[in-house]
């Protein structure tokens, strides 16, 4: 542990700005006049200790050069009682966070739920769904394990009651922490001095009434062995009821961005060739209403035959087994899609917030083994329980239709009649046709222990600790569709006596491999009405477990070497050893479907592309790595007390790492710190840092995917086609790891300064600029990229031609291949600004505090020679939607008075302008602006004083003015609510109330 000593009258917030390398929040109390906290630069005896994340030199007024936010636990509970993860994603140096709010609950292959901070929004944008990975997550200044297989860390599973504040280090900081640290450092601060007893009880509800959720917390800190000891213990629960989004407006109402022009006719395909398509300059996109996939009807649509004359081709199947023509309903301008008629989408009553439940505990006990020495071990343990719908299952060709042969005895006459022998077949698409929807339940344990001991001799202080850290991860993903008992089940025939029965189970070389089958009808609407007992069959559990376990060694020493004129020159050094390893199997691998004849034996009608289940085939992946590292870090002061220069100083840091898959690794990071009037600071630093690939980039099995592309079509000189089918349907894709992947680079760039008027008690100002890049970025294609990336080469001759499986040129692919590989770079830059000032008013204490950001730029290239994305200004239009506008803020005013206290907040996203950025033009939209959104939260509190503590009732306000959110739908109906759920509220004003205690 690390540790600035900062006097304690030095806390408020206007001199902490300097004394802490950068703002913070709220270091005294809202009561505490300003005039008890002037400013004085040497630590006094009597100073509070206080862990200041940003160096790992500790030195009596020291000044790191690295910009660090400091939040207190306290003033971000006042503005959002949820979680502290909550509050930190109201501040504007975080973007594109995963919340449970803010991630899509269609699938269950990848665990990306919880809270998974994103600095910078550095995870930004990425077709990697595993969510962010470039922000280093620290409990205490100890690198927090991995929560789930894919490398992120829900940061719900630290214990918030015993937190003091949080530490955000907007900056790379690799060479004083490690690995994915390119954004920065977020270290949550554990208060290890508490005594006494606190806790929290709280519940919460939307102004709808639902979105309900309940929070119950209890702490306690306790000394013992007349104070050489300290036991620290606390339990915490959560739970959520979760949100439907067909319980928010729009989320019935099937929008989607379609294009504008139906018919478009392209004048220059050589010239222009993507004029016409959706979002091009002569088809731009549009919001529709009650938009539909036209591929399919919900109860059944007959999309192909054996014949190519078959007259049924196209008609919808009615619950009575008859036919009747396809309705189009209005076209639009993407092919593929209409406004009402007969075709489908993703149904509403999906989660767009999942329920959940939360369990955490955690103990820590510490003793002074001599004056010199401590020795401690503490453990965290979390549990997360979710369950929810998945997508509904759905028979949709080409990757999962299904053959109804003739004289199978579901067909009406007419249907039977219409093919001509035995093996001719009818293909069948079906979705939404009552089915009850498959269920997703996961649970996701969590637990992380630490020794150590620490202490001091002469001038130095030393550390050494281990860590333990292991997660657990297992799900199963009931009621989908197994394709081996599906396609059994479906081909019914007569057993002569008048029964209906799965043809393979008459025969019998297969009877016992398709035991208990039962036959499934699709041609008279839900089959799990018309057929229970065959639904009941052609259904399983796709199932996963996966473990993580990390172990780590840490030594450091840090301390004085000499004297120089303008103070000690001070030195931090260490070493560390970590092994990390993942275990993930599964019960629809992908890979261990090598023999599929013999699988699917004697089915008809399986499409090549077929897996073990109609989604969620999630492939093994075991592997292993280890990492050895030192560092050394150096601050030299240069001058002090001297006209112009109060202070100068020097600092300095390097870290060497190896890593058992890709060898070693360098960062570093120069810079200083300059005083040149006792009211102003001025800073700077220079970084390289990385980002290795964790366990599952490297080492995942293959997983399968499913999505809605747009296979367009190339033609020859006469206009026949050539290449491509012109569909845009669902295409199969599976994606897998790659053992090549090497470290991503970061260069961090940050100046700025901070300024403490002394003519203006009480107020601190600091701006800062910075500018990061990061080169050789794990970065995958998606299908629909890989798809319009051969296209561009003309169907072949680019290496993603090789990804794409297809029957004949121009056939509709069976399957997309997609590997991660460091193909990417991103660049951002942009301003921080922060401004506090506390005063006296009346009776009372004010306190004001405004965060913004200003981003100048976000600029990615997905791969070489690809086009440059501009992000910065743009709401991402996706599936997985994305905000980076160029302006965010946070201002919080807060007034106590006695026993009141009020706290109003207003979060500021500003205007931004709707794109897909990527392609070799900027896409089109018939209206692209996005208007700036305002957002006001309100807290109120009132502390009754009870013996030694005190109740603290409190009540919040969430978007007290209930804002709806823009509407901003995506391209493919119904994925989530038609807004950026990325970025806007869209629960809506919401209440929380409860009572806070500490004795």
């Amino acid at each position: 542990m690390f540790k600035h000593r900062i006097l304690a009258s030095s806390l408020a917030l206007g001199v902490s700005a300097i004394a802490m390398t950068g703002p913070s929040w709220a270091q005294e109390d809202a009561a505490t006049p300003p005039q008890q906290a002037a400013p004085q630069d040497d630590a006094q005896p009597g100073s509070a200790d206080i862990v200041i994340t940003g160096s790992r030199i500790v030195r009596d007024g020291y000044t790191a050069p690295t910009p660090v936010t400091v939040a207190t636990a306290d003033e971000l509970a006042k503005t959002t009682p949820s979680s502290i993860p909550d509050a930190l994603n109201k501040l504007p140096q975080f973007g594109n966070s995963l919340s449970p709010g803010k991630s899509a609950n269609n699938f269950a292959s990848i665990p990306i739920h919880g809270n998974v901070l994103n600095l910078r929004s550095l995870g930004t944008p990425s077709n990697n769904p595993k969510g962010p990975l470039r922000t280093l997550i620290l409990f205490d200044g100890i690198r927090v394990p991995p929560t789930t297989y894919v490398g992120t860390v829900d940061t719900n599973v630290l214990p918030q009651l015993l937190m003091q504040r949080v530490d955000v280090v907007t900056g790379g900081a690799s060479a004083g922490y490690g690995s994915d640290a390119v954004a920065g450092v977020v270290n949550f601060v554990l208060d290890k001095n508490f005594t006494g007893i606190k806790g929290v009880a709280q519940a919460g509800i939307s102004s709808r009434g639902d979105a309900g959720n309940q929070r119950i917390g209890l702490a306690g800190g306790w000394d013992f062995g007349g104070g050489r000891g300290h036991i620290l213990l606390s339990g915490e629960f959560a739970n959520n009821d979760g949100l439907l989004r067909s319980q928010r407006a729009g989320g019935n109402d099937g929008y989607a961005f379609v294009g504008s022009k139906v018919g478009c006719a392209n004048p220059n395909p050589l010239t222009d060739p993507t004029a016409c398509n959706p979002g091009g300059s002569l088809n731009p996109y549009t919001i529709g209403r009650n938009v539909l996939i036209s591929a399919l009807a919900p109860n059944g649509r007959i999309v192909g035959a054996s014949s190519t004359a078959n007259p049924y081709i196209g008609q919808v199947i009615n619950n009575d087994g008859t036919t009747r023509p396809f309705n189009p309903g209005t076209a639009v301008g993407t092919p593929g899609f209409q406004i009402g008629g007969d075709g489908y989408g993703i149904p509403a009553d999906n989660a767009a917030i999942a329920p959940f439940k939360t369990y955490q505990t955690f103990g820590r006990v510490s003793y002074d083994l001599t004056p010199d020495i401590n020795a401690y071990v503490q453990g965290v343990w979390s549990r997360t329980d979710m369950r929810y719908t998945t997508q509904q299952n759905a028979l949709v060709p080409p990757s999962l239709g299904v053959r109804v042969y003739k004289d199978n005895p579901y067909l009406s006459d007419a249907l039977n009649n219409s093919l001509a022998t035995a093996d001719d077949f009818l293909l069948i698409g079906q979705t939404q046709a009552g089915q009850p929807k498959p269920v997703a339940d996961e649970r996701t344990d969590f637990w992380m222990a630490t020794a150590g001991l620490q202490g001091s001799f002469s001038d130095f202080k030393w550390a050494v600790s281990y860590t333990h850290g292991e997660s657990k991860h297992k799900m199963d993903n009931s009621g989908l569709y197994d394709t081996r008992k599906l396609y059994a089940a479906v081909d019914a025939v007569s057993d002569g006596n008048g029964n209906v029965v799965c043809r393979v189970s008459l025969d019998p070389t297969l009877a016992s491999q398709y035991s208990g089958c039962r036959p499934m009808d699709v041609m008279h609407g839900n089959p799990a009405a018309s057929t229970p007992d065959g639904y009941a069959y052609a259904t399983g559990t796709s199932s996963y477990r996966a473990r993580l376990k990390q172990d780590s060694v840490e030594a450091s020493l840090s301390g004085s070497l000499f004297e120089l004129p303008a103070g000690p020159v001070d030195f931090a050094i260490g070493a560390e050893y970590r092994k990390v390893s993942l275990d993930l199997t599964s019960n629809a691998d992908p890979a261990t479907l090598t023999d599929r004849d013999a699988y699917f034996a004697g089915l008809r009608g399986v499409p090549a592309g077929a897996l073990y289940y109609w989604l969620n085939n999630v492939g093994a992946a075991h592997g292993s790595v280890n990492v050895k590292e030192a560092f050394a870090e150096l601050a030299v002061p240069i001058l002090k007390d001297t006209p112009f220069f109060e202070e100068l100083s020097l600092n300095g840091a390097a870290r060497i790492t190896d890593y058992s898959t890709s060898g070693t690794v360098k960062t570093w990071k120069v810079g200083a710190t300059w005083k040149p009037v006792q009211d102003l600071l001025l800073r700077g630093t220079i970084s390289r840092d990385i980002r290795a690939p964790n366990l599952f980039e490297l080492y995942a099995g293959a997983q399968s995917g499913i999505g809605i592309v747009n296979d367009a079509v190339i033609r020859d000189g006469s206009g026949n086609p050539v290449y491509g089918s012109g569909q845009n349907v669902n295409v199969n894709s599976v994606t897998a790891g790659n053992p090549g992947l090497k470290p991503e680079i970061g260069r961090t760039l940050t100046f700025g300064g901070v300024i403490t008027p002394r003519f203006l008690p009480g107020f601190s100002l600091s701006i800062d600029y910075y500018r990061i890049k990061v080169t050789n970025i794990i970065e995958t294609l998606t299908a629909q990229q890989i798809l319009t990336n051969c296209y561009n080469a003309g169907g072949s001759g680019a290496v993603e031609c090789g990804l794409i499986d297809r029957d004949t040129p121009t056939t509709f692919p069976s399957l997309v291949h997609i590997v991660p590989a460091n193909i990417a770079f991103l660049k951002t830059a942009g301003l921080d600004f922060d401004a506090s000032y506390r005063t006296t008013l009346g009776n009372g204490a004010l306190g004001i505090r405004l965060y913004a950001n200003y981003l100048d730029k976000f600029d990615a290239q997905q791969y070489t020679g690809a086009p440059i994305a501009h992000y910065a200004g743009v709401s991402v239009v996706g599936s997985n939607p994305a905000g980076l506008p160029r302006w965010r803020g946070n201002l919080a005013v807060d007034y106590s008075n006695g026993p009141f206290g009020v706290t109003l907040s207003e979060q500021y996203i500003g205007k931004m302008r709707l794109d897909i950025p990527g392609g070799t033009k900027q896409i089109q939209f018939v209206d692209s602006h996005v208007k700036p959104v305002w957002y006001t939260d309100l807290s109120v509190r009132f502390t009754i004083p009870h013996g030694k503590g005190n109740f603290e009732l409190f009540g919040n306000v969430n978007n007290l003015f209930d804002k709806d959110p823009p509407l901003i739908p995506g391209t493919i109906p119904g994925v989530n609510l038609p807004t950026n759920i990325a970025v806007y509220d869209f629960i809506g004003r919401a209440f929380t109330a409860g009572v806070r205690f500490k004795f």
